[in-house]
């Protein structure tokens, strides 16, 4: 019986991992700094038109104008600029 627990969790934990993965996306795209606007000030401008709202200690080792590979997870969108994404980046790469 315990065997059988241990798979039904193992076999949840499985499916609830795949779900983590659907959800995170990845681009490519381009840093944008404008040291200025409290909500807005850090970007990235990507490929496919979108603009995501980053955190500085995201991308505090890029600069401005940096290509880069993105993978991240929506959070929603960004009231305080116009069409934008705030997002939590889960890995991001100078792009090659």
């Amino acid at each position: 019986m315990p065997k059988n627990i241990l798979l039904g969790l193992a076999f949840v934990t499985a499916l609830s991992c795949n779900k983590d993965d659907a959800s995170v996306k990845h681009e490519n795209g381009t840093i944008w700094l404008s040291g200025g606007l409290a909500y807005c000030a850090e970007q990235i401008h990507l490929d496919n038109g979108d603009t995501l709202i980053v955190n500085v200690e995201d991308i505090i080792s890029y600069k401005s104008g940096d290509r880069v590979s993105v993978k991240y997870k929506e959070i929603g969108i960004n009231k305080f600029c116009s069409p934008s994404i705030d997002c939590e980046i889960v890995e991001i790469n100078k792009a090659k």
